[in-house]
């Protein structure tokens, strides 16, 4: 993600930083956005698809807004993936 980041000349971001009290992978915080990078190994189980949306519900409650990208979009669409995330810090 982040040579994601450096290769699209997106501005870097804070990394596994508490915000809400959740630990989140990616957060931008002057625009008040947050990417999850989400591989299928953890989060694949009812459980995790649970918790992920309490928490993405969490977070959208308090002003966030959650950008989840999936490890294999990212290894495969990177273009894509940092349109992505251009448009949010742009909105």
């Amino acid at each position: 993600m982040l040579n994601l980041c450096r290769r699209f000349r997106l501005p870097t971001p804070e990394v596994n930083q508490k915000v809400e009290g959740y630990e989140v992978d990616f957060v931008w915080r002057e625009a008040k956005l947050i990417v999850e990078t989400d591989g299928w190994q953890a989060h694949g189980t009812r459980g995790a698809f649970e918790r992920d949306r309490r928490r993405d519900a969490d977070l959208l409650a308090a002003g966030w807004r959650v950008l989840r990208v999936s490890l294999a979009r990212l290894e495969t669409e990177p273009e894509w993936v940092a349109e992505r995330i251009a448009a949010a810090l742009r909105a």
